[in-house]
């Protein structure tokens, strides 16, 4: 009788390849995000990441024009989550960014530091106020808070008389720090931004009458080894479930 043939060596590398398998490692997803958006997005990621362990989704958080920028030098990014529209025109144009959805929508609040010398102080009244030295605005054109604070103080008309009294955070969170840290009297920053501080004032949001639409686009950026998962991570974040978490963060529905 012929030697049975031994099939341990075809049983050994089936248990390997089942092994590998497996033990593969998740696809990683890379987001650029806006800073504002870090609280709302990092709930959003321990869901998907959660339902998806095949993939894992990492940040870049920043100012919105350095994301861009980085995305054109050929950052590996899948997809950017903007604080305002230009960001993402641009990248429509120079990398063919496709926008998927606005996220959320945001507004401009006033803050300024605990100091009771500075009660009075108002929108209308921030060139005139006597104690305001310094006024803390985002870096432009780099971070859309500041773009869009710069329109409101024009449209108010006291840009020019408060420019030499402007000092400049890389992002809206640095401004916000500025003011915490009494190392500028007064900033401007989103609302979201201000929620459950407790370190400066909230002397409001903007006038409505100068008032700017912020509005928060995703974009897909094209030609990653891995778009079809972050086509479905977008659709994710442009679904429902993330509306309802961005609203529970303090931001507005799109």
């Amino acid at each position: 009788m012929l030697p049975r043939p031994d099939r341990r060596p075809v049983f050994v590398a089936a248990a390997l390849a089942a092994c590998h398998t497996s033990h593969a490692p998740p696809v990683t997803l890379r987001v650029s995000a806006a800073i504002s958006l870090r609280a709302p997005l990092e709930d959003l990621a321990r869901t998907w990441n959660a339902a998806h362990p095949e993939t894992h989704v990492e940040f870049v958080f920043g100012a919105s024009g350095d994301l861009a920028s980085q995305i054109e030098r050929g950052a590996p990014v899948a997809l950017f989550a903007s604080a305002a529209e230009e960001p993402v025109t641009r990248l429509a144009r120079s990398v063919r960014a496709e926008r998927l959805c606005t996220l959320a929508r945001n507004e401009l609040v006033l803050i300024r530091r605990r100091d009771r010398a500075l009660d009075g102080l108002t929108w209308e009244t921030l060139a005139t106020h006597p104690r305001l030295a310094r006024l803390a605005l985002g870096l432009t054109p780099t971070v859309p808070a500041g773009v869009y604070a710069e329109r409101a103080l024009t449209a108010l008309g006291t840009l020019d008389a408060l420019r030499p009294r402007i000092v400049r955070g890389g992002n809206v969170r640095q401004v916000l720090d500025l003011v915490a840290r009494d190392e500028a009297d007064a900033g401007i920053v989103y609302a979201t931004d201000v929620r459950d501080r407790h370190d400066v004032v909230v002397v409001g949001a903007a006038p409505a009458t100068v008032s700017p639409a912020v509005q928060l686009p995703l974009a897909l950026v094209p030609g990653g080894p891995h778009d079809t998962a972050a086509r479905a991570l977008g659709h994710f974040l442009c679904g429902p479930d993330a509306r309802r978490t961005l609203e529970a963060h303090g931001f507005r529905a799109p």
